[in-house]
């Protein structure tokens, strides 16, 4: 199974308070470039999940029991997001940054908090795990994205196992948008990687 690269893929980056620059219709060679001329850390660390993805899709995907024991190990990780989000739902979506930031504080974890509607209202998924099909337990939050805090390095994907366009959404160390369909994007995640 090969990555299709269609050249419809959005990177978003903002550093520090500046305004956030959007970049549209880049191949997966231009994704990179473009995320290196930011940090130079964070192109080794895409470079490395990138690989890391591929691996996946061409050995995991095709293998019934890799895929069981992949499953297995992601959702272990993902045992933490789900304390996470649950903790998430006792505050408002204004106090969220300053809860992930305390997070961060503890953790090394990169990650996005997804909301189901635009600005950042609705039922929110937090993710650090990275994800290959938003309909499993215990995230249950395919195709349902509207709006998106992330921090560090993300990519949220089209389809399942981490397949079709891609959506970069790099914050160094923060960014946030209240409309994911600006960038062809509501509604439409269907699997998620961290970028470490």
């Amino acid at each position: 199974m090969s990555v299709v690269d269609d050249g419809r893929n959005v990177v978003v980056v903002q550093v520090g308070d500046s305004k956030p620059e959007i970049h549209r219709d880049l191949g997966l060679n231009d994704c990179r470039n473009l995320i290196g001329r930011f940090d130079e850390k964070l192109t080794a660390s895409l470079k490395r999940t990138e690989d890391r993805i591929d691996a996946i899709r061409r050995e995991v995907v095709t293998d019934p029991d890799l895929a069981v024991e992949y499953y297995l190990l992601q959702r272990a990780q993902s045992r933490a997001d789900d304390l996470l989000s649950c903790d998430l739902d006792d505050f408002s979506a204004e106090e969220h940054e300053k809860r992930v930031d305390l997070y961060h504080k503890l953790s090394t974890v990169g990650s996005v908090l997804l909301y189901e509607d635009a600005n950042f209202k609705g039922k929110q998924k937090f993710f650090t795990a990275t994800w290959p099909n938003f309909k499993w337990w215990p995230y249950k939050f395919n195709d349902k994205a509207s709006s998106a805090k992330a921090w560090g390095g993300n990519i949220l994907f089209e389809h399942t196992w981490y397949g079709g366009r891609r959506l970069y959404l790099v914050g160094l160390p923060y960014v946030a948008f209240p409309d994911l369909s600006v960038f062809g994007f509501n509604d439409l995640a269907s699997s998620y990687a961290g970028i470490p």
